[in-house]
């Protein structure tokens, strides 16, 4: 075995680099492996950008720290923004990778990359190492204290920690197009939705245009609804194409949109913990990107000469495993703004449900100007001593995990645990 490190983080998504940064601020020696080639997960592997709204009654973050640094940082290069409905969670992916290296390099985070976690070495409640395979082999690394950032609860699992696997949002594919001419699609999409109820345009500087819309099937006054029954007609599209569309402008990226779909259809729930689910996710996923870059370049002005310019690495997963934790968080301690003294993080974000099918979608808001605390304790898994597990593997029920899950959250709770273990080990 190699050196033993203070803290081993498993997984390097948003999540997991707060987690290593913060531990590695207070002098820690860090261990943070990834399965990819780069840092950021969901954020930049499954190009899930911006970030979502998290803002207390004064509109200011909720969850400050490392997510404000991160997001300060890409602003000064032009690379994030912030959305006159007061999210500033807008942010160029690719971008975003060159910044977690250099919070890493800046703080002396160990990264291995290409790194895949296999197994887990447990003695009594206790990890003494993890087994991991790479370019070298099979690899163990031993640590003190332990951070699951896989966000599918993966090194909790191999522990032996209690899961909750019962319930599952669908899943995305998000994709890019470039070459879209933004100020023509933004001024057509003014023109036939001057309200803008469903839609958002935002005029920046000469280079910048904050656009959006978004529309579930159940939507009937969406200006863009007519467009897709007729694609559907002509058969550009399919059905379930048009079931959730939802589109995004990226700073730093002048002609480019995100998309934050399609949903991927199949005519069963998709489990994101089966093999073969997965593999028929990205094959149908492509199928359906495909479909909606026809119906784009056919029906959006603005968008005649675009093209798919990237497909997410990864698939966007909302919800897989959920362990149980020392305290769970419960839907009506969302509802009822419930807080904690030495919360992990704390969050307003609606209860978000993306349904397998169109009974399954919910969004319910909290209540107005108040928000929840998310506990520490729903980081802290039962059975293992030295372990913690972050992001959206938290310990709560099914529809909790749907208004804790986004990334401002993701970030404060890797800071957390990263300060929590780091307080132990310099007792």
């Amino acid at each position: 075995m190699n050196k033993k490190w203070d803290i081993i983080v498993a997984g390097g998504g948003l999540s997991g680099v707060a987690a290593a940064v913060a531990a590695a601020r207070k002098d820690c020696s860090v261990l943070l492996i990834e399965k990819n080639g780069f840092l950021g997960g969901c954020a930049t592997a499954s190009l899930v950008t911006p970030m979502m709204k998290n803002n207390d009654a004064k509109g200011n973050p909720l969850n400050r720290g490392l997510y404000e640094e991160i997001l300060k940082r890409l602003a000064k290069t032009g690379n994030s923004a912030k959305h006159p409905d007061g999210n500033p969670g807008w942010f160029n992916p690719e971008e975003m990778k060159f910044l977690l290296d250099r919070l890493c390099e800046e703080n002396n985070v160990n990264l291995l990359f290409d790194t895949r976690l296999i197994g887990v070495k447990r003695e009594d409640g206790h990890i003494k190492a993890i087994n991991c395979i790479n370019k070298g082999g099979v690899q163990q690394y031993g640590g003190d204290y332990y951070i699951d950032a896989t966000g599918d609860a993966d090194l909790a699992f191999y522990a032996g920690v209690p899961c909750d696997t019962g319930e599952h949002q669908s899943l995305t594919l998000r994709f890019n197009m470039d070459n879209v001419n933004i100020f023509k699609f933004s001024k057509w999409l003014i023109d036939i939705e001057p309200e803008m109820t469903f839609s958002s345009v935002e005029y920046g500087d000469c280079n910048t245009i904050l656009l959006t819309t978004a529309h579930t099937s159940e939507d009937v006054g969406w200006k863009l609804r007519p467009y897709f029954r007729l694609a559907v007609r002509d058969g550009v599209i399919k059905p379930e194409d048009a079931e959730y569309f939802q589109i995004f402008t990226i700073p730093g990226q002048r002609n480019a949109i995100a998309f934050n779909c399609p949903r991927i259809y199949s005519q069963k729930p998709l489990d994101p913990l089966d093999p073969w689910d997965i593999s028929y996710a990205y094959v149908q996923g492509r199928k359906q990107i495909k479909r909606l870059e026809n119906f784009c370049k056919t029906y959006l002005p603005g968008f005649e000469g675009a093209y798919i310019s990237q497909i997410a690495p990864c698939l966007g997963i909302r919800e897989s495993r959920r362990i149980e934790g020392v305290n769970k968080l419960f839907e009506e301690d969302i509802l009822e703004s419930k807080k904690y003294k030495g919360a992990a993080a704390s969050s307003n974000y609606p209860i978000d449900i993306h349904g397998n099918s169109k009974q399954g979608n919910e969004l319910t808001e909290l209540l107005k100007n108040d928000y929840y605390d998310i506990p520490i304790g729903s980081l802290i898994p039962q059975h293992v001593s030295n372990l913690m597990v972050v992001g959206k593997a938290l310990s709560a029920t099914f529809k909790a995990q749907s208004s804790a899950r986004i990334q401002p959250n993701c970030i404060a709770m890797g800071e957390s645990a990263g300060n929590y273990w780091a307080k132990r080990i310099k007792i």
